[in-house]
């Protein structure tokens, strides 16, 4: 079939390549803004540098062909990896991953996948989880789950008799068929796995504890719909305290979950009443049991995944249908969170100059915890809700304007969850792309530029505080090479979230009407409830 460049109006036959794409990297390379408007669809191909099957999206932006040229920075980049024995070293890697639950292994399945992928197109970015995963392990209650994950299939070759020891929660106390929508059952089958002085830390589950122990946090990702996830979590989070860490520490490990919330809409509608208590017990349960939660909502997911979409390969062969595209949003935003704080020594060996500001992963959090209020009759000092965004512009310069769209992009069309950002007690948020960009951008963080946007009333409506607290913005940035977009990451602290507040009055509900075990249970567990929504919100902030 005969085709016309719009660019130059030349016919295939004129061409001197075979395809579109390589028509247009190799006459209109240096036209990036005709590019962008005739044909904005290829843009990542043609800078990329694959071929016409290749989406050319990286997980943190357009993966950019920036070696080229003879340049003799790239050159020298791209001459060099990180050694075996850092990547092999544990020690000081950002995060310990636990899969836990249907959601939890297919997310983590992701993750390893994005890293492959990273890896086999040797992105100077594969030491991003190389270098920031210090391990990870998948468990459940289903064993069929188990066994169709890339983790057990591929990561470490299981059959299902391996499965049965190093993965599954409650061996030898049920037939393996996952705890279905009850929280409690998936609880109980976790705890089971403790009873009389047992410790399948050590005595067969894969998770290995000297990597625990040597990582700066743990973080489990699960969902909160279903049992599994919802129940078996907190529990999990609790025995690797009792059982794997030094209780004797001064400053406690963080441990963060990242939360898949019951979906409310059409698409993927599971926000019926069980979802719903599933929902506020798993989330309030793990809010005593971790530091900070994420919560990650399958419609925003869907709506940004054209946007933030990197390339994964071969995630359909391992992620259902439905949760293959929105994954990827998601493991974007965990990408540049371990992007944060990869340890220096890795980087420099890598040659990949992620340079600028980094922040621990404690760094998230703890100034939302100074700001609680005191309350002696409180049960437990309840996780900080840390709303994610991850917002991405393509321009060539930037002043106070473009930067602003950029704000409005990450805080409002590319959140990952449903959130009111002037509600929130303040975020951390991140800058970061190519260095010929962050050189602009720079002068204005270093002049507040950003911070005075991101108070505005429009987004985080900082000078509306009434209390005595400030609502504190923090921000860093760091350039990041073979990037070709600007990207603003962020988390905003305790936000008013209308699915949380919808899955609490339902639970409210069944407290005082209820006559079912479902009303019960919820009895049961309200002083974990209260303490988590009585820091939602700037009208809960002193």
């Amino acid at each position: 079939m005969t085709r016309v460049c719009k660019i130059c109006m030349e016919r295939t036959g004129q061409w001197d390549s075979g395809s579109l794409v390589e028509h247009l990297r190799t006459k209109h390379r240096d036209e990036r803004e005709s590019i962008e408007t005739m044909y904005p669809e290829m843009v990542s191909d043609v800078y990329s540098g694959g071929g016409d099957g290749d989406d050319g999206v990286g997980g943190i932006g357009l993966e950019t062909d920036r070696g080229g040229g003879g340049d003799p920075i790239n050159s020298e980049i791209a001459a060099q990896t990180p050694t075996n024995d850092h990547m092999d070293d544990a020690y000081g890697k950002k995060w310990y991953l636990i899969g836990v639950g249907g959601a939890g292994n297919n997310i983590l399945d992701a993750i390893l996948l994005r890293r492959d992928t990273l890896e086999e197109n040797h992105e100077q970015r594969a030491v991003i989880w190389n270098g920031g995963l210090a391990g990870y392990g998948s468990l459940n209650t289903n064993i069929s789950e188990l066994e169709q994950t890339y983790y057990a299939q591929e990561e470490h070759e299981y059959s299902r008799n391996d499965l049965l020891p190093n993965c599954i929660i409650g061996f030898g106390k049920h037939d393996y068929a996952g705890a279905g929508f009850r929280w409690d059952l998936g609880r109980d089958l976790i705890e089971a796995d403790f009873e009389d002085g047992a410790n399948p830390f050590k005595e067969r589950w894969d998770i290995k504890q000297q990597h625990l122990r040597d990582s700066q946090a743990i973080m489990f990702v699960h969902s909160v719909t279903k049992g599994t996830g919802c129940g078996a979590t907190p529990v999990l989070a609790e025995k690797i305290r009792e059982h794997v860490l030094d209780d004797e520490f001064v400053v406690q490990k963080p441990f963060f979950s990242s939360i898949v919330l019951p979906s409310r809409g059409r698409r993927y509608a599971d926000f019926g009443g069980r979802a719903k208590v599933n929902g506020i017990v798993g989330l309030t349960r793990a809010s005593k049991a971790v530091d900070a939660i994420i919560p990650f909502d399958n419609q925003r997911l869907d709506s940004v995944k054209s946007e933030i979409n990197p390339r994964i390969n071969r995630l359909d062969e391992y992620n259902p249908p439905q949760y293959k595209e929105i994954n990827k949003p998601l493991v974007a935003f965990l990408e540049a969170f371990t992007m944060s704080s990869v340890p220096q020594f890795l980087d420099r060996e890598a040659t990949m100059s992620i340079m600028g500001d980094v922040f621990d992963p404690a760094d998230s959090f703890r100034p939302v915890q100074d700001k609680y209020q005191v309350d002696p009759e409180r049960e437990y000092t309840p996780a900080v809700i840390l709303a994610p965004v991850l917002g991405r512009m393509r321009a060539d310069s930037f002043d106070r304007s473009k930067l602003e769209i950029l704000a409005r992009n990450a805080l409002f069309q590319n959140k990952l969850a449903e959130f009111d950002p002037t509600t929130a007690w303040g975020g951390t948020f991140l800058l970061y792309g190519p260095n010929e960009k962050m050189r602009e951008i720079s002068q204005f963080v270093n002049d507040g530029v950003i911070s005075d946007i991101l108070a505005g009333d429009e987004f985080l409506d900082a000078d509306a505080a009434t209390g005595s607290e400030s609502i504190d913005i923090h921000v860093n940035q760091l350039v990041t090479p073979y990037l070709d977009d600007v990207f603003l990451w962020g988390t905003l602290w305790n936000p008013k979230m209308p699915p949380l507040e919808e899955m609490y009055e339902h639970a409210q509900k069944l407290k005082q009407d209820g006559n079912s075990e479902q009303a019960e249970n919820i009895r049961d567990v309200w002083s974990h409830i209260e303490p988590l929504f009585s820091c939602l919100g700037r009208d809960n902030m002193p």
